[in-house]
């Protein structure tokens, strides 16, 4: 049946009819199945991530490339420090994997796209301490409880429904050991730059389900909600860096 759908039409409108497949698909997928399409649909140059790296977009007052750095060294380093095991929920293309590694043992990169467990797989295909995880997107199944010192969470929160956040984190608690510490970052949707976020979404986003890739309400007093019902302990909301979001940090009580 492929051979003959190639036989009777020409490449470009088969190339069409693709684009438009993918384009109904990734409207009406879940939010794990419109990463997974993205993945799948990603031919750009450099690694898969890079092209979120929009200073003025986020709030940051630094150069593109220096954006995972900045945010490392200001937040990320002094907050994690070094431990033996920490888990990145939605490890993507891994530019924050990259930078996650020479802080641990071992790495659980973990995501719901068989697609970018692919691309982390050859990003890293010279690292030892990594391990590879293909979530379901209702939960850590995989992962035994109290078994990771930290957890990691970068781009993923934003767009994950109000469920899903919650749900995420009472398994963080259940898969820490005490005292685990976690950093997520999600939307602050009542910033500046995260409210006008907000209203460019309203237009595609009236009378519909949840859109992949459009980012969920959220705020400091409704993190801290869900991070205290959770067992966790909200330490406190970074919204002074990447001005447009919100990066929490945690620990496991």
């Amino acid at each position: 049946m492929k051979r003959l759908f190639k036989k009777l039409l020409p490449k470009k409108i088969r190339k069409n009819i693709r684009f438009f497949l993918l384009r109904l698909m990734k409207e009406e997928a879940t939010i794990s199945e419109g990463w997974e399409l993205y993945a799948q649909d990603y031919k750009a140059g450099t690694p898969l991530g890079d092209e979120w790296s929009e200073p003025e977009r986020i709030g940051l007052d630094v150069a593109a490339d220096e954006i995972v750095p900045y945010l490392d060294r200001t937040v990320f380093e002094p907050f994690f420090g070094k431990c033996d095991t920490i888990l990145e929920i939605g490890a993507g293309g891994g530019r924050f994997s990259e930078i996650l590694l020479p802080k641990c043992k071992k790495l659980i990169a973990a995501d719901t796209s068989e697609s970018m467990i692919k691309l982390l797989k050859e990003r890293f295909t010279n690292s030892d301490n990594i391990e590879y995880m293909l979530l379901d997107g209702r939960g850590l199944s995989q992962v035994k409880d109290n078994t990771v010192d930290a957890a990691f969470s970068y781009g993923v929160f934003v767009h994950i429904q109000h469920w899903d956040i919650y749900n995420y984190l009472t398994e963080l608690k259940r898969v820490l050991k005490p005292g685990g510490k976690v950093i997520i970052q999600h939307a602050n949707t009542f910033s500046e730059k995260g409210w006008q976020l907000f209203l460019g979404n309203v237009p595609i986003s009236l009378n519909k389900h949840k859109l992949w890739g459009t980012f969920t309400v959220m705020s400091e007093e409704l993190i801290r909600e869900f991070a205290e019902r959770a067992g966790l302990k909200l330490e406190k909301c970074v919204t002074d860096v990447a001005k447009r979001d919100c990066i929490s940090l945690m620990i496991a009580q």
